[in-house]
């Protein structure tokens, strides 16, 4: 072998080797807890009104036809950031109008729950 291929292949296989070893240092990869995707509500922050939490976007599709079809229009399937999709309505200016929608969405079969919006 000469030198020129042995650098050659050293420059393919040293990071090849070398990133997931690096990348693995920390530890296992850490997965989001359920209490860092669920935010409790905060008293004059805006106010997220979340029908359901699921694992697929076409069950999360479903929930949301159904949801819409009762009359609670505007409700979107998104990203939970912690591996789910969540029906949600978003952004409720206060928690007295969420907790009226949400009363009526349990009158309507649905268990919505009440989180703090996200922040952005």
């Amino acid at each position: 072998m000469t030198r020129r291929l042995a650098v050659l292949i050293a420059v393919v296989v040293v990071p090849l080797l070398a990133y997931p070893l690096v990348t693995l240092a920390g530890g296992s990869p850490r997965f989001p807890s359920e209490s860092e995707c669920v935010h409790a509500v905060v008293e004059g922050s805006p106010v997220d009104i979340v029908y359901g939490r699921v694992d697929s976007p076409t069950d999360a599709e479903d929930l949301r036809h159904r949801v819409v079809a009762i009359g609670f229009a505007g409700t979107e399937v998104l990203p939970d950031g912690c591996g789910h999709f969540k029906v949600v309505y978003e952004s409720v200016p206060s928690l007295g109008v969420a907790q009226q929608v949400q009363a009526n969405a349990l009158k309507a079969g649905f268990e919505p729950t009440l989180e703090r919006a996200a922040e952005g």
